[in-house]
């Protein structure tokens, strides 16, 4: 392989370049090595960019990104493609620059980037944003001498509008591109840990020991596979009487669901976001000693065509199998004095409802809720299904997280000494799906109560460990009938009291 051109990008919040730590001069004395690839030390950049300035919001951030690589890349050459490497944020960041200046504008075969390999990053964004924006994480800027990065942390948040339109373009048009087929074929790459440094455990914020993450970012946040569902209520019939029309619109329709371009991604052993110990970037050292996120992004730059792309995918998949194997989910914490603490790896699954009705606007008052059992009970639900729930204001989308392997069963899983069980089974209870509540009372425009339709014999095959499903319920929106009267009565009327009547088709 030629010499490569390596950019590094940082995640939010940084303020300095030392973020980064060995891992560049570590990736530049592997290239000394007979049998990996090139890396030439002379054209090795690091990123500094502005997020801890309100003002500053992640499109600025790709518009400059590109101004500030148009440079390095003319005195590269012409014929010069660039590896990116990005921690956390700086994956998101990248991806909206590639979207906004290679894909929307249908130049991907002059992309100029020729690996991008993300380490952590929060693609569908993280459970931290929220808390992020909170007065506590405005206290800690202020003494960090910093602002929040309103901006920033506005895409971050799980089930941002942005986000969102960038994984929906992601998972609906970008397979037909197939990037990695093309005369300049571009690989993408995910590595994420799922280890908690209990050393940075925040007692104030749980979100930094939660199952299923990296202490900030969620395996199912970071992974690229993933998946859109649209499920919709029947529309109105004109003239239809009220009691039917209810009963029509309560079987939500399955109408399609799509499914992203298969993704390399792999999850790195014992990798914590963050931290000189575990984390997945700080934690590299230029000793020589082998190192998993080394090794992985090795692999990543060996990567040439399409065929050796699809191979590493397929190994990374079959390791993230044997790394969340049910003899590798125990952990167990020495506490000094106290009792040993017991933490269950399992496996975790993100899904962002969308709830739009049928003019697109959002149905914030409707309540959403998972069933399962033949009686569509929530109350069947398996104990420990739901890690986390989330509610992003500004769009209206709900964020579940759930526990994959409370959904589809897991057998006993052993204890540290032979013979002894550390817990016991748990039983799937399928079918699942879900209902929607509408509020009390009559409206004169209205969403209905619905819930899935027969058609959709189950929820769970719909949603995959490791990875997030955006799920659109388009609901269908009721205007009743005397929201809009004429009279010929010219004497003085009130029409306070007017009661909502039947359905306006």
């Amino acid at each position: 392989m030629a010499a490569l051109l390596v950019i590094f990008v940082h995640g939010w919040s940084v303020t300095s370049t030392d973020t980064y730590g060995e891992l560049p001069a570590r990736l530049a004395a592997e290239s000394t090595k007979g049998g990996g690839p090139k890396l030439d030390v002379q054209h090795l950049y690091l990123g500094k960019y502005i997020s801890f300035r309100d003002e500053v919001r992640l499109p600025d951030l790709s518009r400059a990104f590109e101004a500030a690589l148009q440079p390095v890349l003319a005195q590269a050459g012409a014929q010069r493609r660039f590896v990116c490497i990005t921690h956390s944020t700086g994956g998101p960041v990248v991806r909206d620059w590639f979207d906004r200046h290679y894909v929307q504008t249908k130049l991907t075969g002059q992309c100029p980037m020729s690996h991008l390999i993300m380490l952590a990053p929060a693609n569908f964004g993280s459970a931290l944003a929220q808390l992020g924006k909170s007065r506590l994480g405005a206290i800690k800027a202020w003494f960090d001498g910093v602002e929040p990065g309103q901006g920033v942390l506005d895409w971050l948040e799980l089930g941002s509008p942005e986000a969102c339109e960038l994984n929906l373009r992601w998972i609906n048009d970008y397979p037909r591109l197939k990037l990695t087929e093309s005369a300049n074929p571009i690989f993408q790459f995910v590595l994420s840990g799922e280890t908690i440094d209990r050393k940075l455990y925040d007692f104030i914020n749980p979100y930094t020991g939660e199952i299923g993450s990296d202490g900030v970012v969620r395996l199912a946040a970071a992974n690229l596979n993933a998946s859109h569902i649209i499920l919709q209520q029947p529309a109105i019939v004109a003239g239809e009487p009220l009691p039917s029309a209810r009963k029509r619109l309560r079987s939500l329709e399955y109408v399609r669901s799509r499914r992203s371009a298969s993704t390399a991604f792999k999850i790195v052993a014992g990798a914590s976001h963050s931290g000189g110990d575990k984390g997945i970037m700080r934690s590299v050292r230029n000793d020589g000693a082998p190192h998993a996120t080394v090794d992985a992004i090795l692999r990543c730059l060996r990567v040439a065509d399409a065929g050796s792309y699809a191979a590493l995918t397929q190994a990374f998949s079959s390791e993230n199998a044997t790394q969340q194997a049910i003899d590798n989910r125990l952990e167990i914490e020495k506490v000094p004095v106290l009792p040993d603490r017991r933490y269950f790896h399992d496996p975790h699954a993100m899904v962002i409802f969308r709830l739009l009705d049928s003019e697109g606007m959002s149905a914030p008052e409707v309540k959403l809720l998972l069933t399962a059992g033949p009686n569509h009970d929530p109350n069947q639900l398996p104990e420990g299904f739901l890690a986390d729930r989330q509610f992003n204001k500004r769009s209206g989308n709900l964020t579940f997280f759930l526990n994959h392997a409370a959904l589809t069963g897991c057998p006993a899983i052993p204890g540290p000494k032979p013979g002894q069980t550390a817990r016991l089974e748990w039983i799937a209870r399928p079918p699942y799906g879900l209902k929607i509540q509408s509020r009390d009372g009559e409206h004169f425009v209205e969403h209905w109560e619905s819930e899935l339709h027969s058609s959709v014999k189950d929820l769970l095959p719909m949603i995959s460990a490791n990875e997030t499903t955006i799920i659109d319920i388009r609901l269908t929106r009721v205007v009743r009938e005397g929201t809009f009267r004429l009279t010929r009565q010219l004497v003085s009327q009130s029409f306070k009291n007017t009661e909502p009547g039947g359905v306006i088709g």
